[in-house]
């Protein structure tokens, strides 16, 4: 346009096409955000998220100035064969159960509820060296820690000993998918080294903080973007799955969640009878397959 032409405003017909343009605009920025977000929801339902879906649909949602409800896990009620004794001290048989030294460093307070919130501050655990069985040389190196969510009462050293003990085992994904897992030493971990997996155990209420926004509501355990989060209500009560077996269930949620980790997506029932799969979401209950903790095959 040449300097000091005379602007024309537009035309009746021009304006209402720059409105029509704008409002298909907009309507297409909105059809984006709710197709982000319904796909968000519907893979949290069935499978895990990938890292940049709920990242993705939440920059859509800002440039459009709209705050999505992302429901990522939709988070069925947990089948549990012990009774969180929360709100009365009672157990599942409906006698009190008081706190002695049995029971110290269970995770449980004083009332015998499991303890629902921690200090939010985590410390790296020490490995003890019997815990960890002989390695493979080679595949994927997987460096990780294991961290404990103050206030929770309970054994650091316990804790350590059963991740140590799963992700070296025979039958884990060492085995299963040619990874080398190598524990990052306490010391190491505040120099700096590098961590794939933080593998912590929290209280339910820092759970729903350490997993957001990934809704597990108290109740469940995830993975998100580099932390394993291992729920203590899970780690104390198991599921009905594994029954009162709540040792194999630890080993289940540990292969379950360290399996997102290193990038497996969640598996389904394969035949009523059948051993579910590692993947499986186990916790939930077993659609007609039996219980298996391990990312291997169930020997014949």
């Amino acid at each position: 346009m040449a300097r000091g032409s005379a602007v024309r405003p537009p035309t009746r017909s021009q304006r209402q096409a720059i409105r029509r343009r704008r409002t298909w605009a907009g309507l297409a920025v909105v059809l984006c955000v709710a197709a982000d977000v319904w796909s968000v929801s519907w893979a949290g339902a069935e499978q895990p998220l990938a890292d940049g879906s709920v990242v993705r649909a939440s920059r859509v949602a800002l440039a459009a100035g709209i705050a999505p409800a992302v429901s990522v896990d939709q988070v069925e009620r947990v089948p549990e064969t012990s009774t969180d004794t929360q709100g009365g001290g009672g157990s599942a048989d409906g006698t009190t159960r008081a706190a002695d030294a049995d029971t110290a460093g269970d995770g449980r307070d004083a009332a015998g509820a499991v303890i629902e919130k921690g200090s939010g501050t985590f410390t790296v655990v020490a490995m003890p060296a019997a815990a960890l069985k002989p390695s493979p040389a080679t595949g994927r190196v997987v460096r990780y820690t294991v961290e404990l969510e103050g206030g929770l009462d309970v054994r650091a050293a316990d804790l350590a000993t059963k991740v140590g003990s799963v992700l070296t085992d025979a039958r884990g994904w060492q085995t299963k998918d040619g990874v080398r897992f190598v524990d990052v030493a306490p010391a190491d971990a505040t120099a700096g080294a590098q961590v794939d997996l933080h593998i912590t155990l929290a209280s339910p209420t820092t759970t729903d903080k350490l997993c957001a926004p990934l809704q597990t509501r108290g109740q469940v355990s995830c993975h998100n973007t580099g932390r394993v989060v291992l729920n203590l209500r899970r780690w104390v009560l198991g599921a009905a799955a594994y029954g009162t077996d709540v040792d194999s269930y630890r080993t289940y949620l540990v292969n379950h969640e360290v399996g997102h980790g290193i990038g497996h997506a969640h598996a389904y029932c394969g035949g009523a009878g059948r051993p579910a799969p590692v993947m499986m979401q186990q916790t939930y209950g077993l659609k007609g397959c039996t219980a298996w903790p391990w990312p291997t095959a169930k020997p014949a």
